[in-house]
């Protein structure tokens, strides 16, 4: 594409200049994070984009999460936080202002209505299996699924690579859900079980970071955060917070029965003297 610049304003001309000397930022920037860094308003960014012959700032980020996908992992996100030479404080005020950043443009792009979905799904169905084997994904599989057993016994969350893996994929069957987490490249076996399932008429949901994610062919349901690539555990701030949302929306839709289960939960610690 051959792009004459000349005769746009110079803001504009430093905004596509930018993007395109840079795509992996504009992969991990909102518009809000271009605007400060280029120090140029929301609109700019905007009509830079348009001038590239996208619709729009979100269609332009998702083009360049494509490629940014395939070559970025965790682990290289992690490297290159280690070479920014900024102070410990301004690392750490960076990175909880990042997490801020994220969770809002998850408010934002997460419409209620897919939460209060997903919620449902689970609330009746005989069995949810919550999949999630990388470090994140295992923790917020964890965390939800281990909320929701309190209201639901057939709520299982699968975190380990092993046999029983194939086990749990093989009784799955309609009217049962399986929810795969996974973020940035995706684990190829949370993918590949949603696959499995999904053929089988089970209902799949995806909760990931990308709309570029694999995890999403297969989900018949998407819960997808804001990416961060700066910050690699940005993403999970987001998705626990997601998941906390599903969780008490099934309390909510629970009742009286939930407040019922709460307080029998509560009484066999009071029973057991857990607490000091």
């Amino acid at each position: 594409m051959t792009l004459d610049i000349s005769s746009l304003p110079k803001k504009r001309q430093r905004v596509i200049k930018h993007i395109i000397d840079n795509p992996d930022d504009v992969a991990i920037s909102t518009t809000g994070d271009l605007a400060k860094k280029l120090d140029v308003n929301a609109a700019t960014i905007v009509r830079a984009s348009k001038d590239l012959g996208y619709s729009g700032y979100n269609e332009l980020k998702k083009d360049k999460q494509k490629s940014f996908k395939q070559k970025q992992n965790p682990y290289e996100i992690v490297l290159k936080s280690l070479e920014n030479t900024a102070s410990d404080s301004g690392i750490i005020k960076k990175s909880l202002i990042k997490d801020i950043e994220v969770l809002n443009e998850t408010v934002a792009k997460i419409k209620t209505e897919a939460i209060e979905k997903v919620a449902s799904l689970i609330y009746n169905s005989k069995r949810t299996y919550i999949i999630g084997f990388e470090s994140t994904s295992r923790s917020i599989a964890g965390f939800l699924g281990g909320e929701l057993r309190t209201y639901h016994p057939g709520v299982l969350e699968i975190m380990n690579i092993n046999i029983f893996l194939f086990d749990y994929l093989r009784h799955c069957k309609p009217g049962d859900v399986v929810i795969g987490i996974s973020f940035g490249q995706c684990m190829r076996l949370t993918v590949d079980s949603l696959k499995k399932v999904q053929a089988k008429g089970v209902t799949t949901v995806a909760i990931t970071d990308s709309e570029v994610s694999p995890l999403l062919e297969f989900a018949d349901h998407k819960l997808v955060t804001a990416v961060c690539g700066e910050f690699v555990y940005s993403s999970a701030v987001s998705a626990f917070s997601v998941s906390n949302s599903i969780i008490h929306e099934f309390i909510k839709m629970g009742g009286e029965k939930s407040a019922k289960q709460l307080c029998e939960l509560q009484q066999q610690m009071d029973d057991l003297n857990v607490w000091y």
